[in-house]
């Protein structure tokens, strides 16, 4: 597509974040790579499915300019592109496995979990944040998805929604299980919950002022029957760790137990409480006023 072509703008904005990205990332490229252009980066990328990483690291070698021409060159080269343009750190690619294989292993393979509930409404990025204080990380890494951090305080979700059709619109579609790409787009859709005004006037505020790679007209609402959670398989198990992490996190301070509402008979009881503790306490201070005012009158 070129600079002139109708629709060019549309295509710009909705890879706005991707381009970024790569742009961010070309500020921090490896010295060895310091002569390489995005020619080299892009005739790189086309052979990252040739088969192990020790074979690809081979046919990228002599692709990359005199100065950047060396083996150890090359797999800084191909650790770039995978962050940098496929948005997946391949650092932990072995030599001896392909590039499908890696990504079959760092996910891994499907749930095994067969209880069957459904995701409540109240499981979103804005629930999480707002109630359980569980902070959201924005993520570029699309295998970090999903993933629940140290202590349970933060929960990644990876937003360049986008890259995910560019994925299925290339070769690189092959790397993933089939189904892959469609379910992950289906959990971003499930944890941002535009339907629920309270939710999307949240996520605006941070698609604004991030400029995050999705945005409220990229999501679709699921109805009940899709928020079961056996029909997510490969982020299943993510899922329920971050279900787990959100069912069983505690609100501090009265803010958070005001907003707190995923047990709403807990909810009432607590708020009922404090409202009879404050008339109690009210009563208790007019009586004792009272008793003042007969012990020592107003002259």
């Amino acid at each position: 597509m070129h600079l002139k072509d109708v629709g060019w703008d549309r295509e710009l904005e909705l890879y706005g974040s991707y381009f970024r990205h790569y742009e961010q990332s070309c500020r921090h490229i490896p010295r060895a790579l310091a002569d390489c252009t995005h020619e080299h980066f892009c005739l790189a990328r086309g052979q990252l499915l040739g088969g192990v990483r020790a074979l690809c690291t081979a046919a990228v070698q002599p692709l990359l300019p005199p100065a950047s021409a060396s083996l150890d060159a090359a797999e800084e080269c191909i650790d770039f592109i995978g962050t940098a343009i496929l948005m997946i750190d391949v650092r932990e690619w072995e030599q001896q496995e392909t590039l499908k294989d890696f990504v079959a292993r760092t996910l891994g393979t499907s749930s095994t979990e067969t209880e069957k509930y459904r995701l409540p409404l109240s499981f979103n990025a804005k629930t999480f944040k707002k109630v359980a204080g569980i902070h959201i990380a924005w993520e570029r890494d699309l295998l970090k998805h999903l993933e629940i951090g140290l202590n349970d305080r933060s929960l990644a979700i990876f937003h360049n929604i986008q890259v995910l059709s560019m994925f299925e619109q290339s070769s690189f579609s092959s790397i993933f299980p089939p189904r892959f790409l469609d379910e992950t787009r289906r959990t971003v859709w499930l944890v941002l919950l535009i339907a629920d005004n309270d939710c999307r006037k949240w996520f605006d505020a941070d698609y604004c002022r991030l400029g995050l790679g999705v945005g409220p007209d990229d999501i679709t609402h699921l109805r009940a029957p899709q928020r079961n959670i056996q029909n997510f398989d490969f982020w299943r198990d993510r899922l329920i760790v971050a279900k787990d992490a959100f069912d069983t996190s505690q609100p501090s301070g009265l803010i958070q137990f005001w907003r707190d509402d995923r047990n709403r008979v807990q909810w009432w009881t607590f708020w009922i409480a404090i409202v009879v503790f404050l008339l109690t306490l009210v009563g208790v201070v007019e009586s004792a006023l009272q008793m003042y005012k007969v012990y020592y009158p107003a002259k």
